[in-house]
C-alpha cells in the first residue's frame, strides 16, 4: 500500500519532497533522498475509490493553491474566467475534504474536483500524475471527431456546428481525405465531446449523420526502439514513439539529431509520429537546425518564471531517475551534480515571459525533399508539438487524424504534493496557436480512415507519395 494512501488513521508529518530553497535560492527543488519522492514515482498509483486521510489531503490541497497562483499558466485565464472564481474553489475544496470525516475518496476528493477546474479551462495536462489518461476518457472532458464523407456540391457555409451536440464551433471543416487507392475526398468533419458514437449536423435543409472515428489500441515499445531509421531507397522512414525516457531512450534520441546527414540523402522523409505521447521536442528542433537554413516561427509562448522556474531542468532529471528506479546509481548522481553547480540562482519575482516562438535554422546544406508527418489521436503534448514544429520549418503536411490536444498548456512538471505522497502535473507554458488546439488538437492537412491510420509506413507509402 503506498505509504500515504491510508485505510483511516492519523497521518503523521512527512520529510519534505523539496530541498531548502536556501541551498537552491527557489522553491520546489525535489529533493532525491526523500522517500516520499521516491515513492511517488515508483509506488501503485490510487485508483477512484482508493481512500485517502481527509486532512493530509485538505492541507495538501492548500498546497496545491499556493503552488498554482505562482506557477501553473493557466491560472491567469481561471482568474478572468466570469462564473469560476479559483480562489474560492480551493478554499471550498479544502473545507469540504476536512470535513468529510477520516477519511474521503479519490474521486470525491481529487477526481470531481479536478474535473471541475477542467471543465472551466480545458487542460489535458493538468491533474493528478498518472490518471491524465482516465480524465482524458471522461466524457465531459474528451473531444472526439465526428465525421461524414461530404455531400457533392455541399456548401460549407451552409453547415451549423451549433446543431452538433458538444461540438466546439471552430472545428467544423471539410477536409482532404486520402483514400485507399490514392485518391483523394473531402470529408466532413467536427470535434464534440459528451460521448456517443454518432450526431446530426445541419447543413441548411439537409441533416447530415457523422459518425466518430474509432480509437484504435495502444502502441508498444521497447525503449531501445523509441527511434528507428529505415532507409526505402528514395525514402526515409523515421519513427520516433516517445521524446524522452529512461537512458537507452534518450540516447536513440540522440541517434536520430546524429542521423541528420543519412536523412538528408532521401527525397522523402516520413516522420511516424503516431502514438507518441510526449517529452523533449528539443530533439526536434535540433534536427530542424541541420536540416533548414533560415528563420521560421514556432507558436508564441509565455513562461511562468519565479518560485519553481529554476527547478525546471533539476526536477524533469531527478523524476526520470525516479521513475527509472536509478536515483542512487553513480550515473544518476553525477547528472545531478552537473546541474547543483548552478546553485543557487538568484531568487526572481513570479511572472509571465514572452517567446515569439522565434526559432533559425543554421543547415549547411538544407534538406531540399519532402516530409510527410504521420499523426493519430495518441499524438500528443512533444509528441504533436514536434509534428507541428517539422510542419512549420518545412511545409510538411500532417497526415492522419486531429492529435491528441495536450499543447496550448505545456512544458508541464509533476509536483509532489507533500502530505499525501502523490503528483501533481501542472504546465508552466502557455502556447499561442492560430487555431484551437487544446483539447481537439492540432488539425491536420490531410485524413487517412482509421483503418489505414493502423497500417505500416510501408503500406501507407503508395498514396504517400502522391501527396504534393
Amino acid at each position: 500500500m503506498h505509504l500515504f494512501l491510508l485505510m483511516g488513521g492519523l497521518l503523521t508529518a512527512a520529510p519534505s519532497p523539496y530541498l531548502d530553497s536556501r541551498t537552491t535560492g527557489a522553491a520546489y527543488c525535489y529533493d532525491p533522498e526523500s522517500p516520499v519522492l521516491r515513492e511517488a514515482f515508483r509506488g501503485p498509483k490510487p485508483t477512484p475509490d482508493t481512500r485517502m486521510d481527509s486532512a493530509a489531503l485538505a492541507e495538501d490541497v492548500r498546497f496545491l493553491h499556493q503552488l498554482l497562483r505562482t506557477t501553473y499558466s493557466g491560472w491567469p485565464e481561471l482568474l478572468a474566467h466570469r462564473s469560476f472564481d479559483p480562489d474560492r474553489f480551493f478554499q471550498d475544496w479544502s473545507a469540504k475534504v476536512a470535513a468529510s470525516g477520516p477519511t474521503v475518496s479519490f474521486q470525491d476528493g481529487v477526481l470531481a474536483p479536478t474535473i471541475a477546474i477542467r471543465e472551466a479551462l480545458t487542460d489535458n495536462h493538468f491533474g493528478p500524475s498518472g490518471l491524465l489518461s482516465l480524465l482524458r476518457e471522461e466524457p465531459r472532458l474528451a473531444f472526439r471527431e465526428y465525421q461524414a464523407d461530404a455531400p457533392p456540391g455541399l456548401a460549407p457555409a451552409s453547415c451549423d456546428a451549433s446543431t452538433v451536440t458538444g461540438a466546439q464551433a471552430d472545428t467544423l471543416r471539410v477536409a482532404p481525405v486520402l483514400k485507399a487507392d490514392g485518391t483523394r475526398g473531402q470529408r466532413l468533419t467536427v470535434s464534440a465531446r459528451g460521448g456517443g458514437d454518432t450526431r446530426t449536423l445541419r447543413c441548411g435543409d439537409t441533416s447530415l449523420p457523422l459518425t466518430v472515428r474509432p480509437p484504435r489500441p495502444v502502441r508498444q515499445f521497447a525503449p531501445k526502439d523509441i527511434y528507428t531509421y529505415e532507409p526505402k531507397g528514395d525514402v526515409g522512414i523515421i519513427t520516433i514513439r516517445r521524446f524522452s525516457g529512461p537512458p537507452e531512450a534518450e540516447a536513440g534520441l540522440r541517434q536520430f539529431v546524429a542521423d541528420a546527414p543519412k536523412h538528408r540523402k532521401h527525397k522523402l522523409l516520413v516522420f511516424d509520429l503516431r502514438g507518441n505521447s510526449g517529452g523533449d521536442d528539443g530533439y526536434v528542433y535540433e534536427w530542424l537546425d541541420a536540416m533548414v537554413r533560415g528563420p521560421w516561427f514556432a507558436s508564441g509562448e509565455v513562461w511562468m518564471h519565479g518560485a519553481f522556474y529554476p527547478c525546471f531542468e533539476w526536477n524533469t532529471r531527478v523524476q526520470r531517475q525516479a521513475m527509472d528506479g536509478r536515483l542512487d546509481t553513480p550515473e544518476a548522481k553525477a547528472e545531478r551534480e552537473a546541474l547543483r553547480a548552478k546553485w543557487p540562482v538568484k531568487p526572481e519575482p513570479s511572472r509571465p515571459v514572452f517567446d515569439s516562438g522565434r526559432a533559425e535554422g543554421h543547415a549547411k546544406t538544407p534538406f531540399t525533399g519532402r516530409i510527410v508527418v504521420l499523426v493519430d489521436r495518441d499524438s500528443a503534448s512533444s509528441g504533436e508539438s514536434g509534428a507541428y514544429a517539422l510542419h512549420q520549418a518545412t511545409g510538411a503536411p500532417m497526415v492522419g487524424e486531429r492529435t491528441g490536444g495536450f499543447l496550448t498548456y505545456g512544458n508541464a512538471p509533476s509536483f509532489v504534493l507533500p502530505r499525501t505522497g502523490f503528483a501533481w502535473v501542472v504546465p508552466t507554458k502557455r502556447n499561442y496557436f492560430a487555431e484551437p488546439v487544446e483539447g481537439v488538437g492540432h488539425a491536420v492537412q490531410v485524413y487517412l480512415d482509421a483503418e489505414a491510420l493502423g497500417q505500416p509506413v510501408t503500406e501507407l507509402l503508395p498514396r504517400l507519395r502522391k501527396l504534393p
